[in-house]
């Protein structure tokens, strides 16, 4: 069973650079689980989300909740998709064209065709945890304005209930980066 933890972090134009950039990179890439987070057991995969927006003035938390993801298929998360494989879990990053994330991520194959990545980021046997971040550049369709969004998703892969802090007193075993310079 994975257990995940998705931190997404959004910011405008106005907050592209300095000191902006400083404030986001001193940004903690994990947390520790919601007291409540075993209690809530419908069936599926606990996974807990936390979303924070950055203005001038700072970085904020907007939300910080509990979702349980479906156990029937695969598993997606944000441009994630996690295929459990034996005991084992294939964690792929997908580049999802329909977002129109900038930069487009991808590559021409050899008849010329381009391809959008989707590639295999890590494997996770059981007990180890995995760190993926990635971000990118999207334009609102209906103002026509910018926004930047950075996102960092922990998954262990364990058989039991962990401590609520499992993400802050452990160091990822293995890490997966998708980091593009953003205009």
């Amino acid at each position: 069973m994975p257990l995940i933890q998705h931190i997404q972090l959004e910011w405008e134009k106005p907050c592209r650079g300095a000191p902006y950039s400083g404030t986001r990179n001193k940004m903690d890439k994990c947390y520790i689980l919601p007291k409540i987070f075993y209690a809530y057991n419908p069936i599926g995969y606990p996974a807990h989300y936390i979303y924070f927006h950055q203005t001038v003035n700072g970085i904020q938390e907007v939300s910080n909740r509990i979702l349980r993801l479906s156990e029937i298929n695969n598993i997606r998360v944000g441009a994630l998709e996690l295929i459990k494989e034996n005991m084992n879990y294939q964690i792929r990053y997908r580049y999802d064209y329909l977002t129109h994330a900038k930069p487009v991520r991808g590559s021409y194959d050899k008849s010329g065709t381009y391809v959008y990545l989707n590639e295999t980021a890590m494997i996770l046997k059981p007990n180890e945890y995995g760190r993926i971040t990635y971000n990118g550049r999207y334009v609102d369709i209906d103002f026509g304005f910018w926004y930047y969004l950075f996102d960092i998703i922990n998954v262990i892969n364990t058989c039991e209930q962990m401590p609520l802090d499992i993400f802050t007193y452990r160091t990822p075993d293995k890490c997966y980066d998708q980091i593009a310079f953003l205009k």
